[in-house]
């Protein structure tokens, strides 16, 4: 049963020995809207049962952990070290123990997934009025967008069929083993184990291998999975072993991998729909880059958007997808957020096909780079300083995947689940617009004070006057 606690989070009662003002966490505790994104995760608690965990403290330990790029472990462990810390989380007083176990930060990123996390960054902008739809009867195009798409990858081995292969092999065979725990009453079946490890290590050892011997090694590894899956259909099938639901859930996975790898094998193909990649995350899939040194990456795709220096995840996805036909809904949304259109959008040339050219023109938005067809002959000084000018200001999108993997640890997601990987991802921007409206507030506090300088030297003239 989840109970609001925001009004009794009283912050004047924590020990003022230990407040740090000049602190990090300080600062994003004062700009953070906790009782706006509290009414928004307040629906994924039960109404029944003891009384959960408050919201601020597993969003608060989410952010520290984004923030940090720390483990579930690590981030409970630096929260019971830290008081300023416990100070954002909303404690009223100094604790020496642990606010809750680990544990529940993979249970909620879970929950929470990327839905959630996205309301929670508009959510966020909305409550500092950096989203404000326009109230014109007719709203002209108004802001800038800059649009690109990246891949995230996952803490995954580099996948090689032989090296899957293995993988399946040897979950098949623990299968058995902890299914034959309860069934001594029939023999166990025999899995040839030892000679299949020597024939795996006699292939994955050499320097070289030529496409004969790939072809073999995969060949005995296929031979040694089916007799391995057959016999476990069989003693299920007669009610000698009994499967966990985790055993079952492994087991068709094993049977799927299986399959995808006969099928090239027996016509000897390189590829095939929906590949499995990985054993432990099966929903991975191989996204084709193309890039220098990343011919191949790993994980799930983004689509992200830069407007007014702060960030939106507009799409995720595990399978690939074409970037440029996600253009129509982002101005969607930029429209439903802001009231109007972007004036000019900035995208690399994938966005630049004509289905977007004709979208952007018939809706006065500008996209970036060269018109299609035919180049003119001369191009203006105009036309160049227009091309020149999107190329540099879209960089700065550039920027944002380059600071989310190099500080904020999306180089290699360590989460595992396909919701927790999706809310990890989304929690990284949602950190990242929060430490920009930081980064920001000494400029709109310096702002408002020139204005309200003004405003009494004008006050203070018309009086002398």
């Amino acid at each position: 049963m989840y109970q609001c606690l925001e009004r009794q989070l009283k912050m004047t009662l924590f020990p003022s020995e230990l407040i740090i003002e000049s602190s990090e966490w300080f600062k994003l505790e004062s700009i953070m809207p906790w009782i706006e994104i509290e009414e928004l995760l307040s629906p994924i608690f039960s109404d029944i049962g003891r009384k959960a965990v408050p919201a601020r403290h597993i969003l608060g330990a989410l952010i520290i952990q984004s923030n940090k790029g720390l483990s579930d472990r690590q981030t409970i462990i630096t929260i019971k070290e830290t008081p300023m810390l416990q100070y954002f989380l909303g404690l009223n007083q100094y604790i020496k123990s642990d606010i809750f176990d680990f544990t529940l930060l993979c249970k909620y990123r879970k929950i929470i997934g990327v839905d959630l996390a996205k309301e929670m960054i508009e959510t966020l902008l909305k409550a500092h009025n950096i989203i404000m739809p326009s109230i014109e009867a007719e709203p002209k195009n108004k802001g800038s967008m800059s649009i690109d798409a990246s891949v995230v990858p996952v803490n995954i081995t580099y996948p090689t069929d032989l090296k899957l292969l293995n993988q399946v092999r040897e979950k098949t065979e623990e299968i058995i083993d902890q299914a034959h725990e309860n069934a001594k009453q029939v023999p166990k079946p025999r899995t040839y184990r030892k000679l299949a490890r020597a024939d795996y290590l006699s292939y994955a050892k050499a320097k070289r291998l030529s496409k004969n011997k790939r072809f073999n090694a995969n060949r005995k590894q296929l031979q040694y999975i089916k007799r391995n899956i057959e016999n476990i259909d069989d003693l299920v099938t007669k009610g000698f072993y009994k499967l966990s639901e985790a055993h079952e859930e492994s087991l068709e996975t094993c049977r799927i991998v299986y399959n995808q790898q006969y099928q090239m094998w027996s016509q000897k193909e390189n590829r095939v729909d929906d590949r499995i990649v990985s054993l432990s995350q099966p929903h991975i899939r191989c996204i084709v880059r193309g890039k220098a040194g990343k011919m191949y990456e790993f994980g799930p795709k983004i689509a992200v958007s830069k407007v007014n220096g702060f960030i939106h995840l507009d799409h995720i996805s595990f399978d690939n997808f074409n970037e440029s036909r996600t253009l129509e809904n982002l101005t969607k949304k930029y429209k439903r957020l802001h009231g109007a259109y972007p004036q000019v959008i900035r995208a690399d040339k994938i966005y630049q096909t004509r289905a977007n050219k004709v979208l952007c023109k018939s809706l006065g938005i500008r996209l970036s780079g060269k018109p299609l067809g035919r180049p003119k002959k001369e191009t203006t000084d105009e036309d160049k300083q227009f091309i020149e000018k999107d190329f540099k200001e879209r960089l700065e999108i550039e920027g944002v995947f380059g600071v989310a993997k190099t500080k904020y640890g999306l180089a290699k997601l360590m989460t595992k689940l396909p919701e927790s990987q999706q809310a990890s991802i989304g929690l990284v921007f949602f950190v990242m617009n929060l430490n920009q409206i930081k980064a920001a507030m000494p400029f709109y506090a310096n702002f408002e004070m020139l204005v309200l300088q003004l405003k009494y030297n004008e006050e203070e003239f018309i009086y002398e006057d």
